[in-house]
Formats: structure tokens, C-alpha cells, sequence
């Protein structure tokens, strides 16, 4: 069963960027009123969620079967980090009366997406996923899972990050990105433009001499490969960290040969990794740029710790 895409959302500051003026207004996108005591991320991912839902900030909230049969998955690896920050500041310097009633909720880090579900009236589900990096790719495979095995009958998979401070992150950026996902109905004609075949998520542990463990990286490019399904010819597109780099153009590499020795081909396989700029949002962005093409493809993004998730997209609306 390929899982139809049927919205697309995406809010991302952009490398380079100058000027005083923020990239973000959230009164451009919630309204005057109503997220003075979110944190930037929850400001994102509803934003995103708004988009892809192609609803207003106003909209009300879904009701009946409609709510009943909607999920909400959100991948995330800093989300909460500055307010974690700030609060263990405000309570060094300034004890417990110093923590305002209203930001506490902020300390979770399901805050975000459970926030995107109560606005959008969501019930089947609301679930957060933190791994590093791959969060984003990860909360797709999830929705993709549920609409399987009918838990939902749409869901929003969506990724939210705010960049931490410090020189160790430098050169990265918030994003929020988000896509509705929804099973093929014979009932209703599609209206989506790229379906999703598949997706996994794999651990390549690394050898004394920190290169890939090669049967591990073998048997990870064959369970890849296998996503493509009949597609003949695929993009590949590979996303990781700086540090990242050496092991993701190892995963790249090893598919693309798994890819030609089944029978098909990668176009450009010597194409260098592409570098996640927008921490676990970077899987997200890249997926919704892809599925705009309309082109079968495999994206995956690969962590430091070598955890990587691959998705696969068949390019079209065919169920």
C-alpha cells in the first residue's frame, strides 16, 4: 500500500540571511494573539501544521470521526532545549517564584506537537520522537505504520527544532516542516502529489578504526535498496551533520551499489551528502522538495551515532 502525500508545509530560516528584522513573525501565522507563551518551536511546527493542513489559525478544530481518525507525529532534537536552559537559569539565580505558571507546560517535549494536535482536533493520536537527526524521517515511517495498520485514516507527520546556542552548532537554523499523509481511498479520487512506498530505520555501528562495520553496512544497503520497489532509476538523496559526513557518504555509496545490483540505478551516484542545516527538520525539508519533483527517489538521514531512516517515494499519486 503506498501512502498518498496530500499537503505540504514547511517554515525554515535560510543560511545566510542578514539583516535585524526576525525571520519568523508568528502574528504572520497564529494571529495576534494566543502563542505569547509558546516556545519558537511550537510556533513552527503550528505554522507548518497550518500549511499542510491548508487551515487558518482560526479554523476551529475537527470534530467527530473526522478528529477521531486524524494523528499527529512530531520528530524533534532541540525543541525544548532553550527553555530547559532558561528555566535551569531562573531557578539558579532567582528560586522557583521566578518560573512563570504559564511557560511551565513548555518543559515537555511532547509540548509542541500536542499543541498542533489540539488545534487541529487531532485524537487518534499525538506522539513525539527525539533521536537526534533523524527524528523528522522517523515521525514519516511512524505515520506511514499507523495509516497501515489502520490507526488513523490521516496523519500529520511533521518535525520542529530550534537551533541551540553555542560554537558546536554553528551554521545551524529552526525549521519546522510538515506533511499530511493519508491511505489510498478507491472511494475518492487522489488528490496528492508523490506517494511514500516504505521506509526503515537501521543502526550502522562503526569498527575499531571508526569506519563503518562493513557486513552491518552492507545488509543496511540492501534493506534501502529494497524500498524502491519496480523504480528503475532513483534519486538519492543522503542528509547528515558535518560530523556525520564520512559515514553518510559510506551509507551512500554502499546503496547505490545495492541499488545497481538489483537491477536499477542512482542518478548522479557520486553526488556528495548533503548537510543537515535545520537539525531533525533537514530530513523533513529535503523529503517535501523531493516529493515536488514527482521523481521515485530514496532520502535518508544519518546521525553521528550511525542510527540512520531511509524513506522511499514513488513519485506519484498511484495507489
Amino acid at each position: 500500500m503506498n501512502i498518498r502525500i496530500t499537503g505540504s508545509g514547511a517554515v525554515a530560516e535560510q543560511p545566510g540571511r542578514s539583516g535585524e528584522a526576525p525571520w519568523f513573525d508568528p502574528a504572520d501565522h497564529l494571529g495576534r494573539r494566543g502563542w505569547k507563551y509558546l516556545s519558537p518551536p511550537t510556533r513552527y511546527l503550528l505554522a507548518a501544521g497550518h500549511l499542510a493542513l491548508g487551515r487558518r489559525h482560526d479554523d476551529p478544530p475537527l470534530t467527530g470521526d473526522g478528529s477521531r481518525r486524524l494523528g499527529v507525529v512530531t520528530g524533534t532534537q532541540f525543541a525544548i532545549a532553550h527553555v530547559h536552559r532558561r528555566m535551569d537559569e531562573t531557578l539558579r539565580t532567582e528560586g522557583v517564584r521566578g518560573i512563570s505558571p504559564a511557560e511551565v507546560p513548555g518543559f515537555s517535549m511532547s509540548t509542541p506537537g500536542s499543541q498542533l494536535a489540539i488545534a487541529s482536533g487531532a485524537r487518534a493520536f499525538s506522539v513525539t520522537l527525539t533521536n537526534p537527526v533523524t527524528a523528522g524521517l522517523e515521525a514519516v515511517q511512524f505515520a506511514v505504520t499507523a495509516l497501515r495498520t489502520g490507526r488513523a485514516d490521516r496523519v500529520v507527520a511533521a518535525a520542529t527544532d530550534q537551533a541551540p546556542a553555542g560554537s558546536e552548532r554553528r551554521g545551524q537554523h529552526d525549521a519546522a516542516a510538515a506533511i499530511v499523509l493519508s491511505a489510498p481511498d478507491p472511494a475518492s479520487p487522489p488528490r496528492s502529489f508523490a506517494g511514500i512506498t516504505g521506509g526503515t530505520s537501521r543502526f550502522v555501528p562503526r569498527n575499531g578504526d571508526g569506519a563503518p562495520e562493513p557486513a552491518a553496512l552492507t545488509r543496511t544497503a540492501r534493506r534501502i535498496a529494497a524500498l524502491t520497489g519496480n523504480a528503475r532509476e532513483v534519486r538519492l538523496v543522503v542528509s547528515a551533520p558535518g560530523e556525520a559526513a564520512p559515514l553518510a557518504a559510506a551509507v551512500r555509496g554502499a546503496v547505490a551499489g545495492a541499488v545497481a545490483a538489483a537491477g536499477g540505478s542512482v542518478r548522479d551516484p557520486e553526488r556528495a551528502v548533503t548537510e543537515s542545516r535545520h537539525c531533525a527538520v533537514s530530513g523533513m525539508l529535503e523529503l517535501i522538495a523531493l516529493a515536488g519533483t514527482g521523481e521515485p527517489a530514496l532520502l535518508i538521514s544519518v546521525s553521528e551515532s550511525g542510527h540512520l531512516t531511509a524513506i522511499a517515494l514513488n513519485g506519484s499519486a498511484r495507489p
